[in-house]
Protein backbone atom coordinates (compact mmCIF):
# COMPACT_ATOMS: atom_id res chain seq x y z
CA UNK A 1 0.00 0.00 0.00
CA UNK A 2 2.91 2.36 0.45
CA UNK A 3 4.42 1.41 -2.13
CA UNK A 4 1.55 2.09 -4.61
CA UNK A 5 1.49 5.81 -2.56
CA UNK A 6 4.55 6.35 -3.20
CA UNK A 7 4.97 5.50 -6.91
CA UNK A 8 1.83 7.63 -7.30
CA UNK A 9 3.20 10.47 -5.55
CA UNK A 10 6.48 10.28 -7.66
CA UNK A 11 4.33 9.63 -11.18
CA UNK A 12 2.49 12.96 -10.33
CA UNK A 13 5.63 15.24 -9.56
CA UNK A 14 7.00 13.65 -12.85
CA UNK A 15 4.14 14.31 -15.07
CA UNK A 16 3.78 18.17 -13.30
CA UNK A 17 7.54 18.59 -14.54
CA UNK A 18 7.04 17.38 -17.76
CA UNK A 19 3.74 20.28 -18.04
CA UNK A 20 5.98 22.67 -16.97
CA UNK A 21 8.89 22.41 -19.35
CA UNK A 22 6.47 21.78 -22.17
CA UNK A 23 4.61 25.17 -21.10
CA UNK A 24 8.36 26.93 -20.55
CA UNK A 25 8.93 25.09 -24.49
CA UNK A 26 5.65 26.84 -25.76
CA UNK A 27 6.03 30.34 -24.24
CA UNK A 28 9.92 30.51 -25.38
CA UNK A 29 11.04 28.70 -28.47
CA UNK A 30 7.42 28.87 -29.91
CA UNK A 31 6.78 32.46 -29.74
CA UNK A 32 4.88 33.81 -32.63
CA UNK A 33 7.48 36.12 -35.02
CA UNK A 34 5.59 39.15 -35.78
CA UNK A 35 4.60 39.70 -39.30
CA UNK A 36 7.02 41.83 -41.36
CA UNK A 37 6.36 45.31 -42.18
CA UNK A 38 5.18 46.28 -46.18
CA UNK A 39 6.36 49.57 -47.55
CA UNK A 40 3.56 50.35 -49.21
CA UNK A 41 4.19 53.00 -51.49
CA UNK A 42 2.15 56.05 -51.03
CA UNK A 43 -0.17 56.91 -54.09
CA UNK A 44 0.56 60.20 -55.49
CA UNK A 45 -1.68 62.37 -57.55
CA UNK A 46 -1.27 62.99 -61.03
CA UNK A 47 -1.23 66.68 -61.94
CA UNK A 48 -2.47 67.28 -64.90
CA UNK A 49 -1.23 70.34 -67.05
CA UNK A 50 -3.44 72.94 -67.12
CA UNK A 51 -5.65 73.27 -70.53
CA UNK A 52 -4.82 75.44 -73.06
CA UNK A 53 -6.83 77.95 -75.05
CA UNK A 54 -7.73 76.50 -77.93
CA UNK A 55 -9.88 79.98 -79.27
CA UNK A 56 -6.66 81.30 -79.55
CA UNK A 57 -3.21 81.05 -81.29
CA UNK A 58 -0.14 82.17 -79.44
CA UNK A 59 1.75 84.59 -81.79
CA UNK A 60 5.38 83.05 -82.11
CA UNK A 61 6.87 86.98 -82.85
CA UNK A 62 5.51 88.12 -79.14
CA UNK A 63 7.61 86.90 -75.68
CA UNK A 64 5.66 86.54 -72.49
CA UNK A 65 6.90 89.68 -71.13
CA UNK A 66 5.10 91.97 -74.58
CA UNK A 67 2.24 90.68 -74.03
CA UNK A 68 -0.35 93.32 -72.75
CA UNK A 69 -2.04 93.11 -69.56
CA UNK A 70 -5.28 94.26 -68.02
CA UNK A 71 -5.63 97.46 -66.10
CA UNK A 72 -1.78 98.66 -67.13
CA UNK A 73 -2.02 102.19 -67.18
CA UNK A 74 -1.94 104.14 -71.14
CA UNK A 75 0.51 107.00 -71.09
CA UNK A 76 -1.17 108.47 -74.57
CA UNK A 77 -4.52 109.40 -72.37
CA UNK A 78 -2.50 111.61 -70.17
CA UNK A 79 -3.14 115.33 -70.70
CA UNK A 80 0.14 116.93 -72.52
CA UNK A 81 2.12 119.06 -69.92
CA UNK A 82 1.83 122.24 -71.11
CA UNK A 83 5.41 124.44 -70.62
CA UNK A 84 5.30 126.81 -68.10
CA UNK A 85 7.52 129.11 -66.25
CA UNK A 86 9.06 126.87 -63.58
CA UNK A 87 10.34 124.65 -66.69
CA UNK A 88 11.68 127.56 -68.18
CA UNK A 89 13.91 128.42 -65.38
CA UNK A 90 15.22 124.79 -64.90
CA UNK A 91 15.55 124.94 -68.57
CA UNK A 92 18.00 127.69 -68.02
CA UNK A 93 19.65 126.78 -64.90
CA UNK A 94 20.53 123.39 -66.53
CA UNK A 95 21.78 125.48 -69.78
CA UNK A 96 24.09 127.79 -67.34
CA UNK A 97 25.47 125.13 -65.38
CA UNK A 98 26.88 123.03 -68.52
CA UNK A 99 27.76 126.24 -70.44
CA UNK A 100 29.71 128.13 -67.58
CA UNK A 101 31.81 124.22 -66.89
CA UNK A 102 34.45 123.82 -69.42
CA UNK A 103 38.56 123.43 -69.14
CA UNK A 104 40.86 123.59 -72.45
CA UNK A 105 42.24 119.62 -71.46
CA UNK A 106 38.43 118.86 -72.46
CA UNK A 107 38.96 121.05 -75.63
CA UNK A 108 35.54 123.03 -74.04
CA UNK A 109 33.01 120.08 -75.06
CA UNK A 110 30.69 121.51 -73.11
CA UNK A 111 29.51 123.58 -76.26
CA UNK A 112 29.09 121.03 -78.49
CA UNK A 113 27.50 118.86 -76.42
CA UNK A 114 24.93 121.62 -75.90
CA UNK A 115 24.10 122.27 -79.67
CA UNK A 116 21.09 120.69 -79.73
CA UNK A 117 19.81 122.89 -77.33
CA UNK A 118 20.71 125.93 -79.02
CA UNK A 119 18.92 127.54 -82.29
CA UNK A 120 20.67 128.01 -85.09
CA UNK A 121 22.00 131.60 -84.45
CA UNK A 122 22.96 130.44 -80.67
CA UNK A 123 25.04 127.44 -82.54
CA UNK A 124 27.16 130.29 -85.30
CA UNK A 125 27.85 132.13 -82.49
CA UNK A 126 28.80 129.10 -80.21
CA UNK A 127 31.30 127.64 -83.07
CA UNK A 128 33.14 130.73 -83.42
CA UNK A 129 33.64 131.32 -79.80
CA UNK A 130 35.25 127.97 -79.31
CA UNK A 131 37.45 128.48 -82.34
CA UNK A 132 38.60 131.89 -80.54
CA UNK A 133 39.30 129.98 -77.16
CA UNK A 134 41.21 127.24 -78.47
CA UNK A 135 43.29 129.61 -80.40
CA UNK A 136 44.27 131.42 -77.20
CA UNK A 137 44.38 127.89 -75.34
CA UNK A 138 47.09 126.89 -77.81
CA UNK A 139 50.12 128.49 -76.24
CA UNK A 140 49.28 127.18 -73.13
CA UNK A 141 50.44 124.14 -71.18
CA UNK A 142 48.97 124.71 -68.04
CA UNK A 143 45.53 123.38 -66.83
CA UNK A 144 42.66 125.89 -67.01
CA UNK A 145 38.52 124.92 -66.06
CA UNK A 146 35.96 126.91 -64.57
CA UNK A 147 32.68 125.07 -62.95
CA UNK A 148 29.78 126.74 -62.45
CA UNK A 149 26.71 125.39 -60.09
CA UNK A 150 23.49 127.30 -60.67
CA UNK A 151 22.30 129.06 -57.63
CA UNK A 152 18.40 130.56 -58.59
CA UNK A 153 16.50 131.74 -61.44
CA UNK A 154 13.80 133.87 -61.79
CA UNK A 155 11.79 134.96 -65.19
CA UNK A 156 12.76 138.42 -66.83
CA UNK A 157 9.85 138.38 -69.48
CA UNK A 158 7.86 135.86 -70.45
CA UNK A 159 5.60 135.97 -73.62
CA UNK A 160 3.66 132.22 -73.23
CA UNK A 161 3.98 129.66 -75.59
CA UNK A 162 6.97 132.35 -77.57
CA UNK A 163 9.62 133.49 -75.40
CA UNK A 164 10.95 133.45 -72.29
CA UNK A 165 14.10 135.57 -70.74
CA UNK A 166 15.74 134.07 -66.94
CA UNK A 167 18.04 135.47 -65.02
CA UNK A 168 20.23 132.67 -63.13
CA UNK A 169 22.35 133.26 -61.09
CA UNK A 170 25.46 131.41 -60.34
CA UNK A 171 28.41 130.12 -58.25
CA UNK A 172 31.63 130.06 -60.84
CA UNK A 173 35.63 128.60 -59.81
CA UNK A 174 38.14 129.09 -61.74
CA UNK A 175 41.30 126.65 -61.85
CA UNK A 176 44.65 126.46 -62.97
CA UNK A 177 47.33 124.08 -62.65
CA UNK A 178 46.39 123.84 -58.73
CA UNK A 179 42.74 122.89 -59.32
CA UNK A 180 41.93 123.77 -55.34
CA UNK A 181 43.90 127.42 -56.01
CA UNK A 182 40.74 128.66 -57.53
CA UNK A 183 38.48 131.55 -55.41
CA UNK A 184 34.48 131.08 -56.10
CA UNK A 185 32.41 134.02 -56.74
CA UNK A 186 29.34 134.80 -58.03
CA UNK A 187 27.68 135.97 -61.56
CA UNK A 188 24.46 135.91 -63.34
CA UNK A 189 24.01 134.99 -66.73
CA UNK A 190 20.84 136.05 -68.73
CA UNK A 191 19.25 133.49 -71.04
CA UNK A 192 16.56 134.18 -73.61
CA UNK A 193 14.85 130.90 -74.90
CA UNK A 194 12.76 130.74 -77.78
CA UNK A 195 9.99 128.36 -78.54
CA UNK A 196 10.73 126.76 -82.32
CA UNK A 197 8.38 124.40 -83.69
CA UNK A 198 7.15 123.35 -79.93
CA UNK A 199 11.14 123.08 -78.46
CA UNK A 200 11.55 125.73 -76.34
CA UNK A 201 15.84 126.41 -77.48
CA UNK A 202 17.94 128.93 -75.60
CA UNK A 203 18.76 131.65 -78.27
CA UNK A 204 21.35 133.70 -76.49
CA UNK A 205 23.32 133.62 -73.23
CA UNK A 206 25.02 136.86 -71.71
CA UNK A 207 27.24 136.76 -68.16
CA UNK A 208 26.62 139.83 -66.22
Amino acid sequence: MRNNRKSLGILIIVLGILILALVIYLFIFNKEKPAPEINEEVERPIIQPLPENEDVEPDPSITPGDKPREGVYDISSETEHKTNETDLINVAKAFAERFGSYSNYSNYSNFSDLQIFMTSKMRDWAENYVADLRKSSQAADEYFGVTTKAISGKILNYQEGSEAMVLVTVQRRESGSDVNAGQSYIQDIEITVNNINGSWLVDSAYWQ
